[in-house]
This record gives structure tokens, sequence and C-alpha cells, in this order.
């Protein structure tokens, strides 16, 4: 959606359409973001389950059939796939209409849709660069994973001198393993390090017995822990840390870079487990630490977040890579390298004309 806003901000006269899954979050997001939703109904394709994966290439053909009719209704300069399942027909859709198109991958390990997807693209822009090889055949361009607007505006966000203000992050809906590490390990985190400040994401999943957590704390550890099902202000929130800890995902590690924060990650271990080789990314630079979902405890939830406040050189040095593993500028490049396919689309559009 970043790009889409841009896009949008960029060019006042520039018509923008977003399509997405018919029933998903994206029917409250994308209006509230002033753009324009069509949905399709689709669903992704689950291997476990036979029955699962019949129903979903059932709706596949229909679901064809409307992308084309909103693209020849709504008559696109060019198509981008933001991965995912939601893109499959829309794509094809536009392949079947001559429609340039452009993909974009926000994980390391790319998806089903945009591994199949990629030779019938134009080009494919990737948030790691270590992506590129995993793509035999296409063109691929590192551009780096476009953030929202309100993360660049909480630019610039230096380095403070020492870390204590921990961010816990579990997303939307929630980490269940983080939240119950944290309800274990608040009490005994924050009474053995007085100077720390932590605040707490814990998604909507597990908000009614996360919250109350914090009732039960004694009043003057109380004040220094702040919890929420969700924060509207989370690229301020980000800004305002010195540490995060999180899921490995994509987006998330993207807004918390740009802002140079030092990490702690717990991968989502399912979905294919994609989220190690994210991760994976960042601790070769030297960006965050990983603990295994299985491995996160209360008691090993402390032990990491401390090993950083008492080693001030390592967090700093992890901070620093942070920076350097940001790329704020990724949705300018995302936007150039849509430039540059549609020129070169017209370009040979005319020749064949």
């Amino acid at each position: 959606m970043a790009v889409a806003q841009a896009l949008r901000e960029s060019d006042a006269a520039a018509a923008v359409l977003l399509v997405g899954r018919r029933g998903g979050i994206e029917e409250t997001l994308v209006p509230a973001a002033g753009l324009d939703l069509e949905t399709l109904d689709v669903r992704g394709i689950d291997t476990t389950r036979p029955l699962g994966m019949v129903g979903a290439m059932l709706r596949l053909p229909r679901a064809v059939a409307r992308a084309r009719r909103i693209i020849h209704r709504f008559a696109p300069d060019i198509v981008v796939g933001a991965a995912g399942y939601v893109c499959v027909p829309v794509v094809l859709a536009a392949r079947s209409q001559r429609v340039p198109v452009v993909l974009m991958e926000q994980n390391a390990l790319p998806g089903r849709a945009v591994r199949r997807l990629a030779k019938r693209s134009q080009a494919v822009a990737v948030s790691f660069a270590g992506t590129k090889q995993l793509l035999p055949g296409a063109r691929v361009v590192h551009t780096g994973n476009p953030v929202r607007p309100e993360v660049i505006a909480a630019l610039p966000a230096p380095r403070r001198e020492r870390c204590g203000h921990l961010l816990i992050m579990g997303g939307s809906q929630g980490a269940r393993r983080i939240n119950d590490a944290v309800a274990g390990g608040i009490h005994h985190l924050l009474e053995a390090n007085p100077e720390l400040v932590v605040t707490h994401s814990c998604g909507t999943r597990d908000a009614d017995w996360s919250i109350p957590v914090r009732a039960g704390l004694p009043e003057e550890i109380r004040e220094r822990y702040t919890v929420a099902a969700w924060f509207d202000d989370i690229a301020e929130r980000i800004r305002d840390a010195d540490l995060v800890l999180m899921r490995a995902g994509g987006s998330s590690l993207a807004e918390v870079s740009v802002l140079g924060r030092a990490m702690i990650l717990v991968p989502y271990p399912y979905a294919g487990a994609h989220q190690n080789a994210n991760a994976s990314a960042y601790v070769e630079a030297g960006a965050a630490m990983v603990v295994p979902d299985e491995e996160l405890s209360a008691v090993r939830l402390r032990e990491e977040v401390e090993r950083l406040l008492h080693d001030e050189a390592r967090w700093r040095a992890m901070s620093d890579a942070s920076v350097r593993s940001g790329v704020p500028d990724a949705t300018d490049r995302v936007i150039a390298l849509l430039h540059d396919v549609l020129a070169e689309h017209r370009r040979g559009h005319g020749a064949a004309a």
C-alpha cells in the first residue's frame, strides 16, 4: 500500500486501484487510506489439505475472469503484484491482456505465487538481495521493502547513548509464544532492571489476558510497562525504543531497520518457516539476534534482553548495523522500476506497431 500511496502523492492525476481478497483486512485498511479497492473471491492453497486445494483451484477461473473485467474497466498502464495468492488471478488476467506486470516480494524466500509468476512478469522487486538467486530466469531488482509514510515521517531517529526502552511487537493479531513469555517474565525483568521501560503491542487475539497482566504488577513497576492490543502510532513507538523484540516478518524488519533499532527476533515457525531466512539476513548483517520460537520462555526473554542491556558495545553495534540494513528510499526505488518497465513496454509496443 505504501507504493500506491506514494504514486497518488507524486501525481494527483494518477489513478490507483488496489485489488484484494473479499472478506480480508484490506477491506478496512485500503478505504481508510483513501484508496479505491476491488475484491476477488480467492483462497490460499493449503498443500496439506487436498480438499482445500481443490476448492482454491475451482475458485481461480472465476477470480481470473473477474480480474479481467476489472482490468478492462480500469485500463491500467501497469499492474503490481504484491505477492500472495490474491495477486495470481490479477497477474494472469493482466498477462492475457498484455498489461506489463511487476511483482514485489518482501520475504527472503519467495512465496509460491512469486516463484510461479516471476518469469511471466517484466520484473520482480525484492526486499533481500539474496532473493535474486532463487528466481533464475527472471528480471530481479533489489529495491528494499517499501515502508509506510509514517515510518519515514518518524525520521531522523538517532540512537541514544544507552539501551533503556524495550518495544515488544507481536503483530496485529498477536504472537502467543511472545506474549506468554512476557506475561511470565515482565515482573522479574522490570524489577531487576529499574531503569528499563517496556512497551508491549500484544495483538488483538491475546489482548483479553495480556493486558490484565499489567494490573497485577506492583505500582512502581507497573508505571514502566505499557501494553495495548495495538498502537496507532507504532512508527513513533519504534523510534522511541532502543531495542525491539518481535517476529521476523518482512514489513516489520524493513520498518525497524529504517529507524535503526537493534532487534531480538523470534521467527514465526509455521508457513514453511520462511521467517528464518528473513531473520538470518539481519543476523548476518549484525543488526539482530535470534531466539527460536520453541526456545522462548520468560527466563530466556529476560536473559536475552539483559544481555544487551549490560553489553552496551554490542547493542550500539547492532543499532548501527540496523541503520545500514535499512532502505528508507525503497518506495522511490520501486516507483522508479515501475516507470522503467512502463517505458520499456511502450517502446516495445511502439516498435511493434
